[in-house]
């Protein structure tokens, strides 16, 4: 009985074990199908991560890249703007001459067949080396004024004289588009002309390919001003794509289309600037 209980139990033992081991035999590793296929599917994985990424990162850049043209955008903006305010302010002094200005700045800079003032103060062509290369096929734009620190000094008693000396009392500013020695990448450059010297080019906007001006004239004659502040009379505004000498006044309105290589899709961005020329206006001498 003994014998028999023994042999039981060593059945049972024996089962055991080898069960055991049976389990163990099932716990085997990943074959290399499986470790190929994972690898595969992890692959896919990182390079949909990595495309994700690089998407979104270049997105970025470009969001950046945008805005950064548009904040100096903006500030040539301002700037073009403040130099129309001042365009043709001569205070109360006889403005000067085609002739005057082209001493200055070079024969034919300004025109001289405008009927009654010659001049309208504003030019698109330069013939002077300011420090920038001009983009063949683009116009610079001139300005020219009183010294502000010259008209601080003048009294009623000025009034109807000539300009003191013209080449300090004269300022100007002209907007270029071309290339500077120090960069070849073409912008729009500002450069500054105050007591006989030219400043060196103030990059703006980079990447500028050109710019194209659009000028609107008040058409309204001296006779149709209005005799009060608060009378009203309709203006009449006439675009041309260049200066027209047939008026006596400068454009009231100056236009400035930036064609700009962002460096999005290789495209041009065009951005336009609109800046008022108060001496541009007919009736302004005509109201009390």
């Amino acid at each position: 009985m003994k014998k028999n209980a023994y042999i039981q139990v060593n059945l049972y033992k024996s089962k055991s074990i080898s069960g055991i081991l049976h389990t163990y035999k099932k716990q085997h590793g990943f074959s290399l199908v499986e470790l190929m296929v994972a690898s595969v599917i992890s692959i896919i994985i990182l390079m949909a991560a990595g495309s994700t990424f690089f998407t979104t990162y270049k997105l970025k850049e470009q969001v950046k890249n945008r805005i950064g043209y548009e904040q100096d955008v903006r500030n040539a903006t301002n700037l073009l703007r403040s130099d129309a305010r001042q365009l043709g302010n001569f205070s109360c002094l006889n403005p000067p001459s085609a002739n005057d200005l082209n001493s200055i700045f070079g024969a034919s800079t300004f025109s001289s067949t405008t009927p009654s003032n010659l001049s309208q103060y504003l030019s698109t062509n330069l013939n002077l080396d300011v420090g920038v290369q001009q983009t063949t096929g683009t116009q610079s734009l001139i300005f020219t004024y009183l010294s502000e620190e010259y008209a601080n000094t003048l009294t009623s008693l000025n009034c109807g004289q000539n300009i003191n000396n013209l080449s300090d009392d004269i300022k100007a500013v002209v907007y270029i588009v071309g290339t500077t020695a120090s960069d070849q990448e073409p912008g729009l450059y500002r450069v500054n002309y105050s007591k006989g010297i030219w400043t060196s080019p103030q990059l703006l906007v980079s990447n500028v390919s050109n710019v194209k001006y659009n000028f609107d004239y008040d058409s309204r004659k001296e006779t149709d001003c209005p005799q009060t502040v608060s009378a009203e009379s309709n203006v009449n505004n006439t675009r041309a794509t260049s200066l027209d000498f047939s008026f006596d006044k400068p454009p009231i309105l100056i236009r400035a289309t930036l064609s700009i290589n962002t460096q999005l899709n290789n495209q041009n961005v065009d951005y336009v600037i609109n800046a008022m020329v108060r001496q541009g206006e007919v009736c302004i001498k005509s109201q009390p």
